[in-house]
């Protein structure tokens, strides 16, 4: 989905009784990168404890500095960390807290 289609979906998703759901900022995403090894491009890979192994692409909600039309995203195939424009569709993991 959208960048904004992702965040009206956080907020109102209800899941497990919960409603506090909401988008993972960038910084939270990169927790997911295990910066301490790196692939053979010298890219950080995703740590192994991580519950979803997949090569997608996810939105965080964290917006690109004054360029206000991109968001930044963590791509899992290679570890990326990208902006791109909000416009753009990719998958989103909605976290609480």
């Amino acid at each position: 989905m959208s960048w904004h289609e992702a965040l009206e979906y956080a907020e109102s998703l209800v899941l497990d009784g919960k409603n506090d759901w909401r988008l993972p900022t960038v910084s939270e995403l990169e927790t997911l990168l295990y910066r301490s090894v790196l692939y053979y491009d010298l890219r950080p890979i995703v740590r192994k404890d991580v519950p979803f192994r997949d090569s997608s692409s996810y939105w965080s909600s964290t917006t690109f500095g004054e360029h206000t039309n991109n968001a930044w995203i963590v791509m899992f195939d290679g570890a990326y960390v990208l902006s791109y424009y909000k416009r753009n569709r990719y998958h989103i993991r909605c976290v609480r807290g």
